[in-house]
């Protein structure tokens, strides 16, 4: 009976993260049969691991994306990014893959159990301060989960079987991708193939100032670490706000600049070109360079000017690793040589 009570209730949170499966799929009751050890952990060598998990992050999120799969992949040994430049018309999700940091420290990401610490930055991340250990994948030194909590599976636990039909921040499971406190629309396919009417939404603000923080997006959140490239008087901008830049701008609207401006063409290299069955015009939304918007509930297939065309750190860069320099999004380094569009003309359009 007490059995058959826990599957109903499970049964009954159409919202929760984990819709299908048995519990066994995920946990053990003792970490052990047959005398081996259940438990198989990158980080959790031989186990246990906490919340009776048989793998923590990374076995769980280890594997290929073929579009039908039910967890989202972010660590591959052979992932595809693709042809077309940009990495949404091969096998990789939004987060890019932590594959091409193995590779190259530049790459992503170094997250403990899958890269060794970065030879160049140690500890320290670009724009901000030494951290007191490796970056993991949640937790006080990594992005998911509750940064009030050190330990990785610890600080996510619950949240996999939340309710999450409404994103609104208050606990990691109501919070965008397990970012507490984010918001923004999660793509049920989490980004595979993506197209400008089904992809992510990610929050974004309208700020008048360098200094202003609204913590909701997904800006802020890589600002806990990377803060200087976000806010903090003097860091973005000659005035306070606007041009001259010191830095690209974060969290800046792009209906802010003149109606007839280079940047009211977006998505610019890609008008024309046809991805993954939709050809671009103006103002189409492209997910190769996304943009924000403040009202982040829902994809948006166009863009407006009005507050919907706001620049994100994810807009060109991707958050686990790309095969580029610098996680960026396309290869900016080897334009014009490589014989591939630039992301950066799908803003830039004058400067084609």
């Amino acid at each position: 009976m007490v059995l058959f009570l826990f599957f109903l209730v499970f049964a009954g949170e159409a919202g929760a993260k984990i819709r299908h499966g048995l519990c066994v799929d995920c946990h053990t009751m003792h970490n052990s049969q047959g005398g081996v050890t259940v438990a198989n952990g990158t980080v959790y060598v031989g186990g246990p691991i906490p919340g009776l998990l048989r793998t923590d992050c990374i076995g769980c999120h280890t594997g290929v994306n073929d579009g039908n799969n039910t967890t989202p992949y972010v660590y591959s040994t052979q992932p595809d990014y693709g042809t077309n430049g940009f990495g949404t018309d091969g096998n990789t999700l939004a987060g890019g893959n932590f594959f091409w940091v193995t590779q190259n420290d530049d790459r992503g990401h170094n997250v403990v159990g899958i890269a060794v610490q970065d030879a160049t930055l140690g500890t320290t991340p670009p724009g901000g301060t030494a951290m007191a250990q490796q970056l993991h994948c949640a937790g006080t030194y990594g992005c998911h989960g509750d940064p009030g909590i050190a330990d990785d599976i610890k600080s996510i636990l619950g949240a996999h079987h939340a309710d999450d039909s409404t994103i609104d921040g208050s606990t990691v499971g109501k919070s965008y991708r397990f970012l507490k406190g984010v918001l923004g629309y999660e793509d049920p396919l989490w980004e595979y193939q993506p197209t400008p009417s089904r992809h992510n939404q990610y929050k974004g603000v309208d700020r008048a100032s360098e200094t202003e923080v609204d913590t909701t997006t997904i800006s802020a959140l890589c600002a806990r670490c990377h803060g200087d490239f976000h806010s903090g008087a003097g860091n973005i901008s000659k005035n306070g706000w606007g041009s001259p830049w010191l830095r690209h701008p974060t969290d800046y609207d792009l209906g802010n600049t003149a109606s007839n401006s280079e940047y009211r063409n977006y998505p610019g290299v890609l008008v024309g070109q046809t991805i993954n069955g939709v050809t671009y015009a103006n103002r189409t939304y492209a997910p190769e360079v996304p943009l924000g918007s403040v009202n982040a509930s829902a994809p948006r297939s166009t863009v407006t000017f009005n507050d919907d065309a706001i620049i994100t750190c994810i807009t060109c860069h991707r958050a686990h690793g790309s095969p580029y320099p610098k996680a960026l999004r396309w290869d900016y380094w080897g334009w014009p040589g490589n014989g591939k569009l630039n992301g950066c003309n799908a803003c830039h359009t004058t400067k084609d």
